[in-house]
Formats: C-alpha cells, sequence, structure tokens
C-alpha cells in the first residue's frame, strides 16, 4: 500500500512540475502531513545536497525545486543543504555579492564528488562510484525521481538526534537504531545550516536580487567533514548506537534560522542511509 500511494505522489508530483515550472506544489500532496520521526515508525529520508553560488543565475531554480518537494512532501522527509561551492565565477564575492558563503568544507566535498557545473545536486549520493558521475543530478528537474524512490526504499537505520546551545557551545546528541542486518560500518555526520539569510543572488533574467532570500546555506560541520565512526559491523536490530558532538558556536549565525542535520552513512560507497534535521534548543 504504501508503495502505491508513494507512486501516486509522484507521479503527480511530476505533473505538478511539469506543468508550474517551479512553483510551490498545493497542500493535497502533503502525503499525510508531517511523519513521527521515531525509531518505531520512522521512514526513509532524503538529503539534497545542492551545489549552488550566489553568481549562479540558474541556482535559484534549483531552490525551489527543493522548495517544491518540501511542501509536498514534508520538511522532515525532504531536507535540503546548500553547499555554495564551485567555480569562482559562480561563489566569489564582489561589491554586489558581498556575502561569502562559502566553507572550506563544502570546496572538499564538491571537489571529491568532482563537478564544476552549477546548479548540480546529490541525492543521498545515490548511485555514486569513484570513476562515475551517475550521482551526479545536473538539472535539478531530475531530484524527484530519485527522492521518491529513495524515500520508498527499506530504512536501514532509524536516528533521533537534539541539538542544544549553552555557553557558546552546540552540543549534538545522536541515538541509531538499525531496523535490518547491517554488515558494513556506519559514519556519522553532523552539521549545521542556516535559513533566512538576505543577500544579493543572481536571478535566471540576469537581473540582481538584492534582497534573495538564502535558505539551507552549510555553515559548519560538527563532526568531521567526512563522517565520524558510528558504529562497527555486525550491527542487528534491537542495538542502540549514540555519539555526543561539539562545536563552538559562530556569533554571526542566528540561532532562530539554524538547524542541525544529522545523516549515517555507508563508507564503503557514501550513501546515505538516513537523514534528519532538528532545531538548535
Amino acid at each position: 500500500m504504501m508503495r502505491k500511494t508513494v507512486q501516486f505522489l509522484f507521479a503527480s508530483l511530476l505533473l505538478s512540475l511539469m506543468t508550474t515550472q517551479c512553483d510551490v506544489i498545493d497542500q493535497p500532496f502533503k502525503n499525510g502531513g508531517p511523519q513521527d520521526t521515531t525509531s518505531t515508525a520512522q521512514l526513509r529520508n532524503v538529503l539534497i545536497e545542492d551545489f549552488t553560488g550566489h553568481r549562479c543565475k540558474n541556482c535559484p531554480k534549483a531552490s525551489k525545486e527543493i522548495e517544491a518537494l518540501v511542501d509536498a512532501f514534508g520538511a522532515n522527509r525532504i531536507i535540503g543543504l546548500a553547499i555554495h561551492a564551485g567555480p569562482g565565477n559562480f561563489t566569489n564575492t564582489n561589491a554586489d555579492y558581498p556575502t561569502d558563503f562559502t566553507t572550506q568544507e563544502g570546496k572538499d566535498i564538491q571537489e571529491f564528488f568532482g563537478t564544476n557545473n552549477l546548479p548540480s545536486g546529490m541525492v543521498n549520493r545515490e548511485n555514486y562510484t569513484p570513476s562515475g558521475n551517475l550521482h551526479w543530478l545536473g538539472s535539478p528537474y531530475n531530484w524527484p525521481t530519485l527522492s521518491v524512490e529513495a524515500m520508498d526504499s527499506t530504512l536501514r537505520v532509524a536516528l533521533d538526534a537534539s541539538a542544544s546551545l549553552t555557553s557558546g557551545q552546540l552540543s549534538v546528541s545522536v541515538q541509531g537504531f538499525p531496523q535490518t542486518n547491517l554488515l558494513h560500518d556506519l559514519k556519522i555526520v553532523a552539521l549545521v545550516k542556516e535559513s533566512n539569510i538576505v543577500s544579493p543572488q543572481k536571478m535566471p533574467d540576469d537581473t540582481r536580487d538584492p534582497d534573495y532570500v538564502h535558505m539551507n546555506v552549510l555553515r559548519d560541520y560538527v563532526t568531521d567533514t567526512w563522517g565520524t565512526s558510528f558504529g562497527t559491523s555486525p550491527m542487528v536490530p534491537g542495538d542502540t548506537l549514540s555519539g555526543t558532538y561539539t562545536l563552538a558556536w559562530n556569533t554571526d549565525w542566528v540561532q532562530s534560522n539554524a538547524a542541525v542535520v544529522v545523516y549515517v552513512f555507508n563508507p564503503d560507497n557514501y550513501r546515505i542511509l538516513q537523514v534528519i534535521e532538528v532545531p538548535v534548543d
């Protein structure tokens, strides 16, 4: 029944995307509203790593695609991450585009996975191979397909997390609950993103929007960029994995606009098995 429901939603979503050209999708496609995120009811979620730049005129279209997917399936099922990385003509600052959104970690990820074309994205890093480029989805219009397939696939590990800020120190606590037998190790990543940042952006019609609102901007990693050990093979249902990770808070970030994204992945192929997002309390 779940598969039939998701397939119906997918067909409706694609039709809506083609007819609205990135307009926000209407509320009835919400897939029943936000899902329970407890380990017993959790479904597999999607991380869309959106490689972007404030001087990339087509990049706002990619951001709108993520918004459409969030409207269709809920903010807890579709998690966007805007990584400002790529050629300098898209990401560098000047008098018209003064805010530096880039991070060294974002540049490292972009270089490792290998693309200089913006906008581009990865959906749970599906289909990654060291010698291929099938993981790169150059057109945001391709994102719904893998997103729906990922949400409809087996959840292998559930996550629960909390993030708190005390005396300038961010602390992120995570628990993991294997849902199937896992015969490979797990790595975990925790990072900070920030939304509602007003700063200029080049638009598809070549104009400059001085009041553009940037969403889901990567700020920093709490863990190592490439993950920290979270579990060693074998792991089975009934096991509980846990970890706590800390980061000095940057006072330039607005806490009410920030969130912590946590994901676990298979270090053999970098495939993201589950991702969740939590507010900074």
